[in-house]
């Protein structure tokens, strides 16, 4: 049980509680890293759980749909004696080829979505049947119109579906081993410590400047700022209800109204959101912090900040304006905070995220979209 002496102030009784709050956190993550290792390459290289191919990501639909074009080119060029014979045998081949690749994409990411839990053995022969079903149907119709493709012409054009549908799915699998959580935390680990220490000497600061004027103040400012380190010392990959980061921002933005009065304004544009809708967790904060740090800090009078967040469709988009000092040093602090974004926001989603920034009418405006999760 943690005591502190009868004379100890609001704010020193709350910087004791962000302290035993953080030891706290700290010991499951020391508890994980002592527990014993089952197999080092699996602990290198862990198995995916999932091995079915996300065929719902952009990335592997251009990955896929790359690989298959190349393929079909190589074939075509090896095939052909001229140039002419090439094109048409690529231009033919296309004309099955290039429907069977995108209705696999899609039945793998309807098995993606729909499947309860299977097997990894029992995923992988799905996901290699997928190409053979549909090269299977699509010869039966284009059967009826072409003799070639009818009788034993078929089993070749099956057998090399076969082949591609393992090529790709081992592929794609070989790939999520190499971003699997043991290679990807220590580039997380270095996102995130590019975050805590802007974020925590901006917070102390804000608390050092009224815990002598108002202790009481201080103390809920500490107490939010507890929180707020408990987000950052935790794992950045973690996905949380949107309410919940949005509840983070408001806070953080609260503690620096308090340090900077009445010269910093936020106008919260929150539209309707999926209630199950969760998103990275500290996404948004660095966004906003780096607003502040770079408006308000740097300019004189009142600095006003949008935040606009809405859903559109089966994405959700954030929006942050923001005014800029005129100083070389605003575009190239927003460069290593928009680095560090770009850098999560590849990790966790790939090429389905999307990031712009530009400078409008003497305001920094950034727009970020992710898909939406709400499992």
């Amino acid at each position: 049980m943690n005591r502190s002496p009868p004379d100890a102030t609001p704010a020193a009784i709350a910087a004791a509680r962000v302290a035993t709050g953080a030891k706290v956190s700290a010991r499951p993550k020391a508890a994980r890293a002592a527990a014993p290792l089952s197999s080092r390459a699996e602990a290198a290289s862990p198995t995916p759980r999932d091995v079915i191919p996300d065929g719902c990501n952009l990335g592997v639909v251009l990955r896929v749909l790359l690989g298959v074009n190349v393929a079909m080119l190589v074939v075509a060029l090896a095939g052909a004696q001229t140039p002419a014979d090439a094109l048409t045998t690529l231009l033919t081949s296309a004309a099955l080829v290039e429907p069977a690749a995108l209705l696999s994409l899609i039945l793998w990411c309807l098995l993606r979505r729909g499947l309860p839990p299977l097997p990894l053995h029992v995923q992988r022969g799905l996901a290699w049947l997928v190409p053979v079903v549909v090269a299977g149907v699509m010869l039966a119709v284009f059967g009826r119109i072409t003799p070639e493709l009818q009788g034993g012409r078929m089993l070749m054009p099956l057998a090399m579906a076969l082949i591609a549908g393992i090529v790709i799915q081992h592929y794609l699998e070989l790939r999520a081993r190499a971003f699997s959580p043991a290679v990807a935390e220590a580039r997380f680990q270095a996102l995130q410590s590019r975050i805590r220490p802007h974020f925590f000497f901006n917070s102390l600061n804000a608390v050092l400047a009224v815990v002598r004027e108002d202790p009481k103040r201080a103390e809920r400012m500490l107490e939010s700022v507890a929180d707020l380190f408990r987000a950052v010392m935790g794992d950045v990959r973690k996905l949380v209800p949107f309410e919940q980061e949005l509840g983070l921002c408001r806070q953080y933005v609260e503690i620096e109204q308090t340090r900077l009065g009445e010269r910093l304004k936020i106008d919260w544009q929150i539209g309707a959101v999926h209630p199950r809708a969760k998103v990275p967790q500290l996404l948004l904060q660095p966004v906003i912090e780096n607003a502040v740090r770079y408006g308000a800090e740097k300019i004189e009078g009142e600095c006003e900040i949008v935040v606009r967040i809405r859903q559109l469709g089966f994405n959700l988009e954030f929006f942050v304006s923001n005014p800029i000092a005129r100083e070389p040093i605003q575009r190239e602090g927003n460069q290593i905070g928009l680095t560090n974004i770009r850098g999560r926001l590849a990790l966790i989603y790939d090429l389905e995220a999307k990031l712009d920034a530009r400078v409008r009418r003497d305001r920094f405006e950034l727009t970020m979209t992710i898909p939406v999760e709400n499992k």
